[in-house]
């Protein structure tokens, strides 16, 4: 297998599912050096992968081309004739990509049923939390792809550094600063907003430092409450994919829930306190490989109530994380600070 020549690995989305396949690529590199690597992935996270070294070609897809835009993508892949194809993702986007290819397909196992029982039953089969990236490397096990016992990565030019820094220097704030993600895709991976405005305050009487928001478009509003704070700047939906990563790279440490930016975090190697409410670490998803802390609701007997989240508590108390009070955060993050 390590004669293969062309290989085509397939991870369409999102933010913190991309970065957590970078161990994969590089370690694909490392096992097929002279190799032709290729990636598909969705044209909206097309930075969080397009100066990565180890990769030679990306295809794009646009979401709004639907099923024309992924029968394209499959016409192009055929015309490669690929060696060997690692799909990631293993949804139904990516399983239209590789039909009727005829080419090795190496699918990601989701563990949907110890997933379910742990969700529906509460009856945890998993031995041992295996991370994302570990899960991953075994999809490339039989093709001699190996852990290297690394991390994330995300790769930019220093021309974005510098127009970036040129631009935040200009109209916002100087450095040193922190760095906090409010968001995330459902609700019940929300910390309240009004305990982010009251560890705000907390760390303000500690360390008079510049605190940034960073987020998505749509969560720009979400935020407003924590724009009255002083030196506090909302940053949310005015960057790009690389000018967050950016951005986090050079805070003193960022605070997020569940989301996509904790992985970037750990990604530039900038210490992060994690969130976790209705998700728990069986899934994969905790910070790996970098300095970190996770905050989340010991013993509680509802948790986990979805593996990605809902958009309400469905028992109504929402303990996962109001239990979490802005004391307890603030007292984790005095050693940073």
């Amino acid at each position: 297998m390590n004669n293969a020549k062309k290989i085509l690995i397939i991870r369409l989305s999102s933010i913190g599912d991309i970065l957590l396949t970078t161990p994969f690529i590089r370690q694909t590199r490392m096992a097929f050096p002279d190799g032709t690597i290729d990636f598909v992935i969705k044209q909206r996270f097309i930075d969080l992968v397009r100066f990565n070294p180890h990769i030679n070609h990306i295809y794009s897809v646009a979401e709004e081309e639907g099923l024309k835009g992924l029968n394209e993508i499959r016409k192009q892949i055929n015309s490669r004739r690929y060696d060997y194809i690692f799909d990631l993702h293993n949804n139904i986007r990516s399983r239209i990509i590789t039909r009727g290819l005829k080419v090795p397909v190496f699918r990601m196992h989701k563990d949907k049923l110890k997933r379910a029982l742990l969700v529906y039953a509460k009856i945890n089969l998993y031995k041992k939390p295996v991370p994302i990236p570990l899960r991953y490397l075994q999809v490339g096990k039989a093709a001699g792809i190996k852990d290297d016992g690394n991390g994330l990565e995300i790769f930019w030019k220093n021309y974005i550094e510098e127009n970036l820094f040129d631009y935040v220097d200009r109209h916002f704030f100087s450095k040193p600063f922190i760095a906090i993600a409010p968001g995330a895709g459902f609700k019940t991976k929300r910390w309240p907003i009004d305990y982010f405005a009251e560890l705000i305050k907390k760390l303000e009487t500690v360390k008079s430092l510049p605190v940034v928001l960073l987020g998505s478009k749509d969560e720009a509003s979400y935020f407003k409450p924590l724009e009255a704070l002083p030196r506090v700047t909302n940053l949310a939906g005015k960057l790009t994919l690389l000018e967050a990563a950016i951005l986090i790279s050079k805070a003193k440490f960022l605070v997020a829930n569940d989301t996509g930016l904790m992985h970037m975090a750990t990604a530039v190697k900038t210490p992060v306190l994690a969130i976790f409410g209705s998700t728990v670490e069986e899934f994969g998803f905790f910070p790996f490989r970098s300095e970190h802390q996770v905050v989340q609701k010991e013993g509680l007997w509802c948790r986990p109530c979805s593996h990605i989240g809902r958009n309400h508590c469905p028992l109504g108390h929402f303990k996962c994380m109001k239990d979490l009070t802005p004391e307890l955060v603030f007292n984790r993050l005095k050693k940073w600070m």
